[in-house]
């Protein structure tokens, strides 16, 4: 067992990432599903598919749920599970990108708690701002 991981993302968004990050780490150390929205999809019918892989995907441990816009309808849609389940069972973290995803699979032994606060810490921390003003001396 072990805690599990949902993405809902924009279109391809999610789908790319992890295939990106399972090519890097040469696998998935973490059971996951990704759940894509599309510009036509009606809401309602984006929560009923991300329940219907919520509940595939809970295991007793958890479920790490990783959206790519806070606020966006994925975001929503993430809101929606998290007040049908515990603290226990679901944590959202939001601002997907590639180095968040890589260091959720990396850690995928820790807890729910912990698993969700490494996501958010790796996302701050593997954004920079690159510029001439920085001395490479």
């Amino acid at each position: 067992m072990g805690v599990t991981l949902l993405l809902i993302t924009h279109d391809n968004v999610g789908k790319s990432m992890l295939t990106a990050a399972n090519n890097m780490m040469g696998g998935s150390p973490i059971h996951c599903k990704n759940l894509l929205i599309h510009q036509q999809m009606d809401i309602e019918q984006g929560y009923l598919k991300a329940k219907q892989l919520y509940s595939e995907l809970e295991e007793g441990d958890g479920v790490l749920v990783i959206t790519d816009i806070y606020g966006s309808t994925p975001s929503n849609i993430a809101t929606r599970l998290l007040e049908q389940h515990s603290r226990e069972q679901i944590t959202i973290v939001t601002g997907l990108n590639l180095p968040m995803l890589v260091r959720v699979m990396n850690y995928a032994h820790l807890n729910l708690h912990q698993l969700a606060q490494k996501a958010g810490s790796c996302a701050k921390d593997s954004i920079f701002v690159i510029d001439n003003s920085i001395n490479c001396d």
